[in-house]
């Protein structure tokens, strides 16, 4: 019998519409894909000797990773302390409670350009606080790079794909995916969605605020789409009303695949939904 953390991973990939596929991360066992990299980089801290039981998780997130780290912290043993943007949902807010997590809420716009270095300095205030910090650490990219990507090839059964579309918060996600992809289709593009510069898209975040995640590897993205939140929302509360229901990033990641659509009809189109749409009601 599997334990409810050998449920991450092994999402469906559903046809949206025409040649548009997206992977379901919402199904994972905390509701976004977040488990995966929350999963992975606390099994690496504990191979590396990083953490140990009793240790407290400090992380900077808009959600979906604090949502992840607690859920996972909760059946290892860790705290957590989660520092997120006023920004964030609330369902988001009480589920990291319910994991038993602390939540601190920031001002969006010191979010947005001090939370990475606030937490930094946290981490060295002799409390014994662990940050692995999502946009810096390796274990986010390579959990998609072994895990999604694996699982996307192989549910696309070989068909051919031409383009590969996600949002892009830490960049792990499309750093991930997209090695992968391009290493078994090198002319495959890669298209990068961010919120247009001072706009918010619950769980993206744009270049243009100052802050470049590490992680992510510029060389693999062709094309990097600004969207303005209005139509994330609206084409989220589209697909709500086909029967799908999924958060506004999602609706992001698929109002840039019927561009490309328009432009490319006979394309095979593979993004991500990242999570539910119950944490935004």
């Amino acid at each position: 019998m599997k334990t409810i953390l050998e449920h991450i991973g092994n999402t469906p990939l559903v046809k949206i519409e025409n040649n548009i596929f997206a992977k379901m991360e919402g199904f994972n066992p905390g509701g976004s894909i977040k488990d995966r990299i929350a999963l992975n980089m606390i099994n690496e801290a504990e191979k590396e000797g990083y953490i140990k039981k009793g240790d407290t998780l400090i992380e900077p997130t808009s959600g979906n990773t604090g949502v992840g780290l607690a859920m996972v912290a909760a059946m290892k043993g860790y705290k957590v302390k989660m520092i997120m943007p006023e920004s964030t949902s609330k369902e988001k807010i009480k589920m990291v409670k319910i994991f038993g997590g602390e939540v601190i809420l920031m001002e969006n716009l010191r979010y947005r350009k001090f939370a990475i270095n606030d937490v930094k300095d946290m981490a060295k205030s002799g409390e014994r606080l662990v940050f692995l910090n999502q946009y810096e650490n390796l274990a986010n990219p390579e959990s998609h790079y072994h895990g999604t990507a694996e699982e996307i090839l192989r549910q696309m059964e070989n068909k051919q794909i031409d383009y590969f579309i996600a949002g892009m918060g830490t960049g792990g996600t499309i750093t991930g995916i997209g090695r992968k992809l391009k290493e078994r289709y090198p002319k495959i593009k890669i298209i990068g969605v961010q919120p247009v510069q001072n706009q918010t898209i619950e769980g993206l975040r744009s270049l243009k605020d100052g802050f470049v995640p590490t992680i992510i590897d510029f060389d693999l993205i062709d094309e990097i789409y600004d969207l303005e939140a209005e139509k994330a929302l609206n084409t989220k509360d589209e697909l709500a009303k086909k029967g799908i229901l999924v958060g506004p990033s999602s609706g992001a990641a698929m109002y840039v695949c019927r561009e490309i659509q328009k432009e490319h009809p006979e394309a095979n189109i593979i993004t991500i939904f990242p999570d539910r749409g119950e944490r935004y009601l």
